[in-house]
């Protein structure tokens, strides 16, 4: 497979960027994108950026759910983070964005082939490896807050992966790893599923439907799961719907049902790997 061209990415970007009174970046290497963003943000949205995007060649300290840290190989995969403008959500329900930005990424990766689902609440897998995942978060107060929304996507399978808090190496693939669909445009493909979720970020009237849909994509659903909080194994259950305010439902082996929230992380009870 030819290596990743990252230029070609960069004028995609200038050009979305020069027409929407944006500000687009791609890095050769850094910390984390969205700490660049973090860092970068405040002074671009003072000059009237209506969005801003980093895309790294490589991470050496990308962040993750509760504080995990990795290593991102230079060129094996799509590392970006969008700094986008809070929109109110008028809904009577607010889910997550990181549910509807996972929703819309995986709509445009099955669309040009590849069988994702989503693993709740932020990862997305391939045949029950994961392949990517999100992290979001609101930043700022008042007038100025925003979304740092954090994607790491892998073209193929990162080596050398430090274990969880719990002990546990996750089972990982990368979406090229088996010669599947390797004639895909990938850099194309990079500027959709980044313009993805910062249009989802911008249209909250949108996120009923990608939670619909992320529903359809569960890769839980009906499946025995062991609930984890705080790097602590707990209920072991079925998993069952994601629902349209975020929360998974669950019924435990002992009966009792109930939803679980993002702070909790679940994991299938036959594969201690994923």
């Amino acid at each position: 497979m030819a290596p990743f061209d990252f230029h070609a990415l960069r004028l995609r970007l200038d050009e979305r960027a020069f027409v929407e009174q944006a500000a687009a970046v791609v890095l050769p290497s850094v910390d984390s994108t969205s700490d660049y963003l973090r860092a970068q943000w405040p002074e671009q949205a003072a000059a009237g950026a209506s969005w801003s995007i980093c895309v790294a060649q490589t991470q050496t300290a990308g962040r993750g759910r509760h504080g995990h840290h990795w290593r991102s190989e230079p060129g094996s995969g799509l590392w970006f983070s969008c700094a986008v403008p809070v929109v109110p959500c008028m809904a009577e329900v607010v889910p997550p964005l990181s549910l509807v930005v996972a929703s819309e990424l995986i709509r445009v990766l099955k669309a040009v082939g590849f069988d994702i689902r989503l693993k709740w609440p932020n990862d997305l897998w391939h045949r029950d490896r994961k392949v990517g995942g999100l992290l979001v978060e609101q930043m700022g107060v008042g007038t100025a807050r925003y979304w740092l929304i954090g994607v790491g996507i892998n073209w193929l399978a990162p080596t050398h992966l430090p274990s969880d808090k719990t002990g546990v190496v996750p089972s990982v693939t990368g979406l090229f790893e088996e010669g599947e669909l390797s004639t895909i445009d990938r850099e194309a493909l990079a500027e959709q599923l980044i313009m993805v979720a910062i249009h989802a970020a911008r249209h909250p009237e949108t996120w009923s439907e990608s939670m619909r849909r992320a529903n359809q994509w569960n890769a839980l659903l009906g499946r025995r799961v062991q609930l984890w909080h705080a790097g602590e194994a707990g209920d072991t259950g079925l998993a069952g719907d994601i629902k349209l305010n975020g929360e998974l439902g669950f019924v435990s082996d002992a009966g009792e049902s109930r939803s679980i929230g993002g702070s909790t992380s679940v994991r299938l009870v036959q594969d201690k790997g994923c």
